[in-house]
């Protein structure tokens, strides 16, 4: 049964926490207003609406905005005509509601519909275990630890954190220091030391990994996956390019010393298979996850690393990459704007790190700051930039390293730019590529690979 068929059910004849007017300026302000849409998307569900009425309105203007149409009373009306809804919506209900708009209370008007909503869903899990704690077929226990995790999740959700006193701030900031003291490190391990000791992935923070075509923004990140991983801090992977069987190949190629193609794509020999098991062996476990169904859009990948988060535990979510999403809004840079601000937003929100993959305009030989496509507010929201310059990959092999490096070979190797790091500062470093399995190392601690290995 549904949650809402759930509401009516157990809630006929009494009333819920609900609020028409604020329902309805919510409604109208989104019609008006259709940009503030893609900034408050991720708040929002039909579900939230009390009224069937106000439902059915919201999916109107929802999926109207989502089709990159202006939500207009024409376009609105043709969309509740096609489409199957709570409740019969047309032009009449629309008109009703459009003079009731309120842009200066917009964020305030969705917070308190959350909060009802979310109220509603208290509501209704109490009611329902309380049936249930009566019912003889029921396991007593069962229902109690179902019923308190589920009012755990809706009450941490409901939770109004983010206002805290200089006290508070100081009590968190002795913390970190303490555990500086006790060697607890709070970023994240990468295996690169041009993260690690910038302390790059630090929680809340968003970094922005960058280069042109076919330097390897997804190598490198699955590389710094996969050494998180290892060291037990668990990482959500997003790719709108690759499925997981592919991720999968990609993440143990180095291991087995095999290319990720040909495990994809042939038949392995008897002692391929070996070293595939063997690598299989020593990534099993690994706490990895892949949600393919989430980025059907950004806001989907979003409500994703939320979820695991908080079901799994994630210390890292990796999005690769932000140009390959379906633009949001009217314009590609206000589209690449909105996703980089949330990106960073959910790092704040959830306490974690993100890694998000970003392609770099064409234009000089060698990548900066200034090739970020689409947007200079990519730049503004990401904590730390790090570009990937790899002359081997362009065109014209004859290009050196700039600046540190130049006297270094460009064969097998890629210069690491840390082009922005809040209160980090920048620093370069040059590591090993070895593209046979698109894998990034330290040059130190080159991997052993058997000579006989097939690529």
């Amino acid at each position: 049964m549904k949650e809402k068929e759930k509401v009516r059910i157990i809630g006929e004849g009494q009333l819920q926490p609900h609020d028409d007017n604020t329902e309805v300026a919510v409604l109208a302000t989104l019609m008006r207003y259709n940009e503030k849409f893609s900034e408050y998307s991720d708040m929002l569900t039909a579900e939230m609406f009390y009224q069937e009425k106000n439902q059915s309105m919201y999916q109107c203007i929802s999926g109207v905005i989502t089709e990159n149409k202006i939500a207009d009373i024409k376009a609105l009306c043709n969309y509740a005509k096609t489409h199957e809804l709570p409740y019969p919506v047309d032009k009449i209900c629309f008109l009703n509601i459009v003079k009731f708009f309120s842009i200066d209370t917009l964020e305030q008007d969705i917070q308190r519909l959350r909060k009802m909503w979310k109220q509603r869903k208290l509501w209704v899990e109490l009611h329902l275990a309380s049936q249930k704690v009566l019912d003889p077929m029921e396991d007593f226990d069962e229902v109690v630890n179902d019923t308190m995790n589920t009012l755990g999740e809706i009450q941490s959700d409901m939770a109004d954190s983010g206002i805290y006193s200089f006290d508070d701030s100081v009590d968190e900031l002795k913390e970190i220091v303490n555990d500086n003291a006790k060697g607890k490190r709070k970023s994240l391990e990468t295996g690169f030391r041009l993260f690690d000791e910038h302390f790059l992935l630090r929680p809340t923070t968003l970094t922005i990994v960058a280069a042109f075509t076919g330097c390897g923004k997804s190598s490198l990140a699955m590389n710094i996956a996969m050494h998180t991983a290892e060291k037990g801090n668990p990482v959500a992977y997003y790719s709108l390019e690759m499925g997981k069987s592919e991720l999968a190949a990609r993440a143990i190629s180095g291991k087995a010393g095999i290319s990720s193609s040909v495990i994809v794509n042939c038949k392995l020999e008897e002692f391929q298979l070996q070293q595939f098991d063997r690598a299989i062996g020593e990534t099993q476990g690994l706490p990895i996850y892949i949600d393919e169904r989430a980025t059907v859009s950004f806001d989907n990948t979003i409500k994703s690393i939320r979820t695991l988060v908080r079901t799994k535990g994630i210390k890292l979510a990796v999005i690769d990459y932000l140009q390959i999403y379906a633009q949001v809004g009217n314009s590609v840079e206000a589209s690449l704007a909105y996703m980089a601000r949330s990106a960073k937003n959910i790092a704040k929100e959830c306490g974690i790190a993100v890694i998000l993959l970003s392609q770099l305009a064409r234009g000089k030989d060698h990548p900066t700051i200034n090739q970020l496509r689409g947007s200079g507010q990519i730049e503004e929201s990401a904590d730390n930039i790090v570009l990937i310059d790899r002359p081997e990959a362009y065109p014209n092999s004859s290009i050196r390293y700039e600046g540190d490096f130049s006297d270094q070979d460009t064969h097998g190797t890629a210069k690491l730019i840390l082009a922005k790091g809040r209160g980090v500062g920048t620093g370069n470093a040059l590591v090993g590529f070895d593209g046979r399995f698109t894998q990034f190392y330290e040059l130190d601690n080159k991997p052993q690979v058997e000579d006989n290995m097939p690529f």
